[in-house]
This record gives structure tokens, C-alpha cells and sequence, in this order.
């Protein structure tokens, strides 16, 4: 037989045919038949190889998703199949029993499905699960009962998951959850003593830290991989804002996010659109977690995609709009505001729908630029807050996402609007980024309880030369 199909651990074996005596053979009736022996043969030994790795790999299989593990966890270490095929095999051993099986539950609770074994049937891991409902010793044995079957024939009504005269159910428990039952079969009708019963506890409960070990090892790798996925994300939202002001000669603008979190829904942008207007936008997903950056990332791409064109802010608005609604399955809702600037005539245009806040300070005045409104994606049509002014050389224009001003309302409570206007105020004579450096250094003051997505925008017309 060639080497070509044995498995690496596989088994060696040999197939001898013998005529009949007295048979009459030529050479090349036995030359043509051993020419077809050996392709039997190889055939025969690809069979055996392919069905001897699959019972490793079914064994394996088996003994993970006992931990519901969907890889093995540390190569280097004894797989799991090993290391609770071992404890069974010191069951059998401490007890002078014929074999032992492992049953673990499913996450209904409603069936046993034999998840290691020794000394029995390997095809018994091919057999389906077993269902709790009406199995009277694994339902005692799970409520914290060693039960002892010493002659199988007398109880019917206690069924046994082999056909053996004798056997003993003990529970597979951690201190908080029930896993399974361990089974051990003796061939002969025997009673099992205290002794053996106690040891017997002890091997279960190293089943169960074995299978409790592994779980938590898979827990712990998903945790990190979660981890590193929120952190690549977080990185990839950050490399995303703006970090190079937009070049439009006679403006100054500055713009810092913050998420509350690893990631969050907060964003802001600009661009400039055509006859060199400056569009400035602030984006607020009213969601959590990844629902936030999904939000947000669909909202960016939108006003992306729609703000190369000077549309009024209330056509921008709409069309933002319709693109998110028929994107959104109904249940995701976002904040918006989006201004257009004129370099030149020092106009400003906005529009707000949802909860960005937005304030003028003009040269002796402070103005809120409008009020709430229904946030995107709450119906096909929306009917966003606008407002326009001029800003004179020196005045400001400051957009505040909902998460800032909950953070400023916690620090000020109600009084937060006049407390924020007036150190802007205080700072309106210098660079926006310093205007926005000022309220940033008062919120790192501030012990705060809560950790918020904020996003704050200034953009200043700046002074004639």
C-alpha cells in the first residue's frame, strides 16, 4: 500500500487475498488481478485515512462545543477532547466501572448531547442529543443528586443512556449553572459506594472548571478582538474629521469632536462648493455604539455626496433627508445642521433639523439661530429650522452638537446658554481656535458624571486688515 493517502497519526493495514485451493491461476490472470488489487487497495486506504480524520475531527468538534468554542483556544496546551477524555478514564478507573460518557446541555436546556467518552462506541458522538424531558436521573442528577442505578432491568422509568445492567448519573455543575451529567456504566449489576460516588463528584468538578477554562478563554479572545475592533474603528472616525482648515481667504475656522465613548455619532466637516462658498456641517446619530458610527458614517456620506453643489441649505436639508430615510430601516434618527457662507458678502445661510444648537454673536448682540425640530429620518419629508445672517469682521458663527450642550447643562444647569455665550464673548477678540481652546479648558475643569459625543464648531469672519 502507498504512503500517498495515510494521515499524519493514521494507521498502517495490509489486505491479503487467498485463492482456493486447488484454483488455477496464470501469470497474467495474476498480473492483470494485482494491478486492480492495488488500485482497491488504494482506494480502500483513502476511505479508511478520510473516515480516521474525521473521527478526530468529530471527537475534537464535540469536546468545543461543549464551551460552545469555536476554536481551540491555545494550541500548545492538551486539547479539551484529551483533557476531559482523561478525567473519564479516571471515573472508570477509581470505580472499576466499563466506561463513561459525558453529557452536556444545550443553551435551551431541553437536551444532553454526548460530548466526550471513553471506552464507548466512537460513533456515539454521531448520535443526536438526548431530550431532558423525561429523563428522570440526568433531571435529578442536575438538581444536585448522585443517583445510582444498581440494576438498570428494575428501572425502566429511570432510562440509561447505554444499554449496560449498571450505572451511576452525577451532576456537571459550576456554582452558578448547570452544564451536564456525567455517566459511568458498569458491566455487571453492582451498587457504587459513597467513596466512589464522592470521587466521583471531584472528577466532575474538574469537567466542569476544564469546560468553564475554555469558555472563558474564548470569552476573553472575543472580548480583545472586540476591542481592537471598537479601537480600529474609533481610529478610523478620528482620520476621518477634517484636520486642515478650509482655505477661504477673510474666515477662520476651528472644529474639535469629541465621542463620549471608543466611537460615537458625532462629526463635522466643510467644503468648499462652487462660486467658493464655504459649507460647514455638523453631524449628531442619536444612537449607541455601532449603531452611532453606522449612522454617522451613512449621514457624512450624504451631505458628502450632495454639498459639491451650492444647494440652498433647505434643499441640502431635504436632500439629505430623502438619502437617509430610504437607507434607514425606519429606526435610526440623526441631527444636522449645514451653513453656507458667502466669502464675499459675509452672508450666512443655515439650516438645522433635529438638536445641533447654533448661536450669532454679532458686535453687541447674541442671538440663538432657531429652535429644535424633527431630526432626520423621522418621515420622508422634513421641515428643517433655517436662519440667515451677516457676520461683520470680528463676529462668530457657533454650531453645538446635543451632546455638548447635555454637558454644559449638567455643568451650569440652566443657565448653561448664558454662562457658554458669555465666555465666548469674553474670547470673541481672538482666533477661533482659541475661542474654542477656552471652552475646551473649562469642560477639563469640570468633574463631570457623564461622558458625551460633543462636537463644537466656530467660524469667524475675520478682521479687515
Amino acid at each position: 500500500m502507498s504512503q500517498q493517502h495515510v494521515t499524519r497519526g493514521g494507521k498502517m493495514a495490509r489486505l491479503e487475498l487467498h485463492s482456493h485451493e486447488g484454483a488455477k491461476t496464470s501469470a497474467v490472470d495474476d498480473a492483470v488481478m494485482l494491478e486492480n488489487l492495488g488500485g482497491l487497495a488504494g482506494g480502500l486506504e483513502f476511505l479508511l485515512a478520510e473516515i480516521d480524520r474525521l473521527r478526530v475531527a468529530v471527537r475534537q468538534r464535540e469536546a468545543e462545543l461543549a464551551t460552545h468554542i469555536p476554536v481551540v483556544a491555545h494550541p500548545a496546551v492538551d486539547h479539551l477532547a484529551d483533557r476531559l477524555e482523561a478525567a473519564l478514564a479516571s471515573a472508570v478507573e477509581v470505580t472499576g466501572a466499563t466506561a463513561a460518557g459525558l453529557y452536556v446541555l444545550d443553551d435551551a436546556t431541553s437536551e444532553l448531547k454526548l460530548r466526550a467518552g471513553h471506552n464507548l462506541p466512537e460513533s456515539r458522538l454521531l448520535d443526536p442529543p438526548r431530550s431532558l424531558e423525561g429523563s428522570l436521573a440526568d433531571l435529578e442528577a442536575l438538581s444536585g443528586n448522585a443517583v445510582v442505578l444498581e440494576d438498570t432491568m428494575l428501572l425502566p422509568h429511570w432510562p440509561c443512556p447505554e444499554d449496560v445492567p449498571s450505572a451511576v448519573c452525577i451532576p456537571v455543575a459550576t456554582s452558578t449553572t448547570p452544564l451536564g451529567t456525567l455517566w459511568i456504566f458498569a458491566e455487571e449489576s453492582r451498587d457504587f459506594s459513597d467513596r466512589e460516588t464522592n470521587l466521583l463528584e471531584i472528577i466532575a468538578g474538574k469537567l466542569a472548571v476544564d469546560l468553564e477554562r475554555d469558555q472563558l478563554i474564548a470569552e476573553r479572545r472575543t472580548t480583545q478582538k472586540l476591542a481592537r475592533q471598537k479601537n480600529q474603528i474609533a481610529d478610523r472616525q478620528k482620520a476621518q474629521l477634517p484636520n486642515v482648515k478650509p482655505l477661504v481667504e477673510g474666515w477662520d475656522v476651528s472644529a474639535w469632536t469629541q465621542q463620549g465613548n471608543e466611537m460615537g455619532g458625532d462629526f463635522h466637516d466643510w467644503a468648499v462648493i462652487e462660486d467658493g462658498k464655504l459649507a460647514i456641517f455638523v453631524g449628531d446619530a442619536m444612537d449607541d455604539n455601532f449603531d452611532a458610527v453606522m449612522t454617522s458614517t451613512s449621514l457624512a456620506t450624504a451631505v458628502k455626496a450632495n454639498c459639491r453643489i451650492a444647494h440652498t441649505a433647505e434643499v441640502m436639508l431635504d436632500r439629505v433627508n430623502r438619502t437617509f430615510w430610504a437607507a434607514s430601516a425606519g429606526d435610526h434618527f440623526a441631527s444636522l445642521a449645514y451653513a453656507i457662507f458667502d466669502p464675499m458678502l459675509g452672508t450666512m445661510e443655515a439650516g438645522s433639523c433635529g438638536h445641533v444648537q447654533g448661536f450669532a454673536f454679532k458686535q453687541n448682540s447674541v442671538r440663538p439661530l432657531w429652535n429644535n425640530s424633527w431630526p432626520l429620518g423621522s418621515g420622508p419629508e422634513v421641515e428643517p429650522e433655517l436662519a440667515t445672517a451677516m457676520l461683520q469682521p470680528g463676529e462668530v458663527m457657533a454650531l453645538l452638537s446635543s451632546g455638548l450642550i447635555e454637558t454644559l447643562r449638567e455643568l451650569d444647569g440652566k443657565n448653561w446658554q448664558a454662562k457658554f455665550c458669555d465666555l465666548v464673548v469674553r474670547h470673541l477678540d481672538l482666533p477661533s481656535d482659541r475661542i474654542l481652546r477656552s471652552v475646551q479648558e473649562r469642560l477639563n475643569r469640570a468633574a463631570l458624571s457623564i461622558s458625551l459625543d460633543k462636537t463644537l464648531v466656530f467660524v469667524k469672519r475675520k478682521e479687515d486688515n
